[in-house]
């Protein structure tokens, strides 16, 4: 998860690139000011990254027209090179590919369940998507998955995808993943602090970004799916009200099953019955939304954060419940007001979530992976 935070040790292309990314359309003189690097080093990195085609040129957003002048802003080029993206789910694969700047430019959802999954297909599924993208060329790929969860190993994983795809490959929870999408995507003109981003779906964890004026730092991810709510749902594990077995996709469609409610187990069929009006959908939702609250709550308690993101679909697929969820949350905290905030990417998650993990690498070492072999091989 490098790309939260180059730091000082890294190299002055990655700490450019970083700048850059960051700022939209950056003049050198600005680069020089955020990144502390002196005006030469800045230069260099900027000339060597552009002739690898990784920043471009824009004249056009200043008054000085000639291309290598300070004054000449650089922006981040996403004609050329792009990364893959992999989110592993329970229910479903996600396939992306998204450019430098880390917009998702095509995703494809597979709803294959994880105990299926056969690598091989998704090997597959990645030279299909990248059919689709002519004349750009991936440069690393990101895994994502709830790995203390899943029925197979990250390790394992990792190490046959990135034999199999040929690319540099990074890999992280799928927690961890969406917190740093959440973080670098509202990073600009933030304030320092601590965020505790709080995820719920078909898994569920917290995990705090710590910013000061000179570092950012990811920690303490925390699995919460076993995480007691006092409900009497059993789970798996054998215990009774764990997180997961009383709010989660696939426990709130079953139980939406066995009330009657829809006729499969499956949550979107429970959110649109209670978009139609369905009463009891919409008892059953509220009442997931005011659990939700009450773990949120713990959850502030615990860590005492200055931000609180709540994230995933189990908060965002139906937002009318949403105002349930906050008002518990503020009802029960012992701390007093806190910022609330909730994600704007929805069900883009997943293929955002991976693609930020992929770009990683590139930001790392941006020049080393400039293509000095064969990319993945297109359809």
């Amino acid at each position: 998860m490098g790309l939260l935070a180059p730091g000082r040790s890294a190299t002055p292309a990655s700490r450019v690139l970083e700048c850059v990314r960051s700022g939209g359309t950056v003049a050198r003189e600005e680069i020089v000011r955020r990144t502390g690097l002196s005006a030469a080093t800045v230069a260099r990195a900027v000339s060597t990254l552009v002739a690898a085609g990784m920043l471009r040129y824009r004249p056009d957003h200043s008054g000085v027209r000639t291309p290598g002048r300070p004054s000449t802003p650089v922006e981040i080029d996403d004609r050329r090179f792009g990364v893959i993206g992999l989110h592993l789910g329970w229910r479903a694969t996600t396939v992306s590919f998204a450019d430098l700047t880390g917009k998702v430019i095509a995703s494809w959802v597979h709803e294959v369940p994880a105990a299926d999954l056969d690598l091989a297909r998704v090997g597959e599924w990645v030279v299909e998507l990248l059919s689709t993208q002519p004349g750009r060329q991936p440069l690393a790929v990101g895994v994502v998955a709830p790995w203390r969860d899943a029925p197979w190993t990250e390790t394992a994983v990792s190490d046959a995808l990135r034999e199999l795809l040929g690319l540099d490959l990074a890999s992280a929870d799928h927690v961890a993943a969406m917190a740093a999408a959440e973080f670098l995507d509202h990073r600009q003109g933030s304030t320092p602090g601590v965020t505790a981003y709080l995820y719920a779906r078909d898994t569920a964890g917290v995990v705090l970004v710590e910013e000061t004026d000179d570092r950012v730092e990811l920690s303490r991810l925390t699995s919460l799916v076993h995480y007691p709510t006092g409900e009497s749902a059993p789970c798996a594990c054998g215990r009774t009200g764990c997180l997961i077995a009383t709010v989660g996709d696939h426990a709130v469609a079953a139980r939406a099953v066995a009330d009657g409610i829809v006729p499969e187990p499956r949550i979107e069929q429970v959110l649109s019955a209670a978009e139609a009006g369905d009463p009891a959908a919409r008892r059953l939702l509220g009442e997931r939304a005011r659990i939700l609250g009450r773990i949120a709550a713990d959850v502030r308690d615990m860590v005492d954060p200055d931000r609180l993101v709540l994230v995933g679909q189990a908060f965002t697929g139906y937002p009318t419940a949403l105002s349930d969820t906050v008002a518990e949350l503020r009802s029960r905290t012992l701390l007093g007001d806190i910022d609330i905030s909730v994600t704007r990417f929805g069900s883009a998650i997943q293929a955002i979530a991976s693609c930020t993990v992929a770009l990683g690498p590139v930001y790392r070492s941006p020049l080393e992976l400039v293509p000095k072999r064969p990319a993945v091989a297109s359809a």
